[in-house]
């Protein structure tokens, strides 16, 4: 299964995908690290934090349902707030959250049961993809082999994500320099 790293980039790219970008942005790559495309990879990422917590990783947090929940919260909070729910937001994030489920389920994984309980807890059953696009990582880091490990997995994360990311976060730019003159807010 992948790293934050194959994760957060999923997330970048969600969040590039989602947003169009302001007339002003730099071509820079910090310039486009706005706030929905940070939670974007925050929320692609954070599953895996359930990693804290013995016998529990690979299931509530890697569900459907949480996915739905995620939206249902952004929806309730963002209407309570506004008066107006943020449904573009909510699906932003709630696609952010899948690709952790997508990414996951095309990873190898040999811990036993292997996959994701993704309909938790309407089903004790695991999914996987049985494609292992992503190699596994050693999550007992003491190993001595953690680290090779864990190295070539990230570099086969980059492989794969990396240019996924790159071709949003372009997508992005060229959004922002095709837009015309007027909706940029230029006087003539």
């Amino acid at each position: 299964m992948p790293s934050p790293i194959g994760h957060t980039l999923a997330g970048l790219a969600v969040g590039w995908l989602s947003e169009v970008a302001p007339p002003a942005t730099g071509s820079r790559l910090r310039d486009s690290l706005t706030p929905l495309v940070l939670w974007c990879a925050f929320v692609a990422a954070i599953p895996d934090a359930d990693l804290l917590i013995p016998h529990i990783h690979r299931t509530a947090t890697h569900s459907v349902t949480a996915t739905v929940l995620l939206l249902i919260m952004v929806v309730a909070v963002t209407g309570k707030v506004t008066r107006h729910p943020a449904w573009t937001l909510a699906l932003t994030l709630g696609a952010a959250h899948g690709t952790h489920l997508l990414l996951d389920w095309l990873g190898t994984d040999h811990f036993p049961p292997p996959g994701l309980q993704m309909l938790w807890p309407f089903s004790p059953h695991f999914f996987h993809s049985g494609v292992d696009l992503f190699p596994p990582v050693e999550r007992r880091l003491l190993r001595p082999e953690a680290l090779s490990v864990n190295a070539y997995a990230a570099a086969w994360e980059l492989l794969i994500m990396g240019p996924v990311a790159l071709v949003a976060w372009r997508r992005r730019r060229r959004g922002a320099s095709a837009m015309p003159a007027q909706a940029k807010g230029q006087s003539r």
